[in-house]
């Protein structure tokens, strides 16, 4: 009795061993497979497509990965449709104060936009603000029509501007961004691109106004326009310049600062979330504004050769200086590691004048790499 009474009760242990297994195997397969999702769903995350940063005012690239990949640039677009009316404001062509009259086809444009009814009226500097701050599409697309007639037209200047900058992965079909109809070609810029774009964009003061500008009426304070550069206010130095989307292009974002005498320019293309793209952006410029600075060579760096001896004149020899500030963009730490040496003659004949020139000082970098310009 004593033995089948334990053999009863060994029973009884393994069936609820058995159940307890039983009933906690489907949460087990039911956490793993979560689990599984949550590594599908992260690997999905594409956080950008290419990415480029570079120094403003010289080109210079300082990080960049798949950089001359062809993308959907969706509203990144607007930069060219601005570009080209800012250089026919310039040239007198066009004016600020010119007075635009709403077409039909600029009323029924979609996505983003400010409404502009069919016989609205508005002056082109109104229009250029709500393309800057608020990306609207059909204010893009009657600012195309004032300047070349059509949309169309206007598209042929887009494309033949973007060869005379060297933009070779760049291709428009519209005046905004917006995707086209089903089995139609679409526009194409690679980040590469989009920052020889922008380096000709930022040197229109206005154009940094209206990027750096968060609210601003419309439509007689109406309708208030509001920057889609969510940066402003949230990036020291931030002050521009486009952000772009839509489904199958994904989020982009061109993206300025400056802080002291550097300007950085940020390109994030294709992204597969808004905060992704702020968040490389972000990223891109910190590192920049950590790595690089300008620095005044003359200042920490002093020719050793500062005479030059002088044949049949009233003194043996002349002083020489440097006439100009020679500044370098180089990484933070290396400046102690770059030396300067000057290219001079090693005699002259009088007559000797001040200020002559004579060959132009020589760099010698030991540390910073001065290639990969964006030309």
């Amino acid at each position: 009795m004593l033995f089948a009474l334990g053999h009863h009760r060994r029973s009884r242990l393994t069936i609820i061993t058995a159940f307890v297994f039983l009933f906690t195997f489907p949460l087990i397969l039911g956490v793993d497979s979560a689990s599984a999702r949550r590594k599908r769903s992260r690997k999905a995350v594409i956080p950008y497509r290419s990415i480029l940063l570079i120094e403003a005012n010289t080109g210079r690239v300082l990080k960049a990965k798949n950089e001359r990949l062809g993308t959907k640039p969706a509203s990144i677009v607007k930069m060219m449709t601005a570009l080209i009316a800012m250089e026919q404001i310039n040239r007198n062509i066009i004016h600020l104060d010119d007075i635009i009259t709403t077409s039909r086809r600029a009323s029924r444009i979609g996505g983003q936009q400010v409404y502009l009814k069919q016989g609205e009226k508005f002056s082109l500097r109104d229009l250029m603000k709500s393309i800057i701050i608020s990306s609207a599409n059909d204010s893009s697309y009657a600012v195309a029509e004032h300047i070349a007639g059509d949309a169309e037209a206007f598209v042929e200047l887009m494309n033949q501007r973007a060869e005379e900058l060297g933009m070779t992965n760049t291709r428009f079909i519209n005046v905004n961004g917006l995707p086209p109809g089903r089995n139609k070609p679409t526009n194409r810029m690679s980040a590469r691109d989009a920052g020889i774009l922008a380096r000709e964009l930022i040197k229109y003061p206005l154009i940094m106004k209206w990027s750096a500008t968060k609210n601003a009426p419309f439509r007689n304070g109406s309708f208030i326009l509001t920057n889609t550069n969510t940066l402003l206010g949230r990036f020291r130095g931030m002050d521009g310049l486009k952000t772009g989307y839509h489904r199958k292009a994904g989020f982009s974002i061109v993206a300025t600062a400056k802080r002291k005498n550097l300007r950085l320019i940020a390109v994030v293309m294709g992204s597969s979330h808004s905060r992704r793209r702020f968040k490389e952006a972000k990223r891109l410029l910190a590192w920049g504004f950590t790595q690089y600075r300008w620095v005044d060579l003359g200042q920490i760096k002093k020719p050793k050769r500062r005479q030059v001896k002088v044949l049949n004149g009233q003194k043996r020899t002349v002083r020489i200086r440097l006439k100009e500030s020679v500044e370098a963009l180089v990484r933070r730490g290396d400046a102690k590691r770059i030396s300067m040496k000057l290219e001079l003659p090693e005699e002259v004949t009088a007559p000797v004048r001040a200020g002559q020139k004579w060959a132009a000082s020589h760099m010698k970098w030991e540390a910073t790499n001065l290639a990969g310009l964006i030309s």
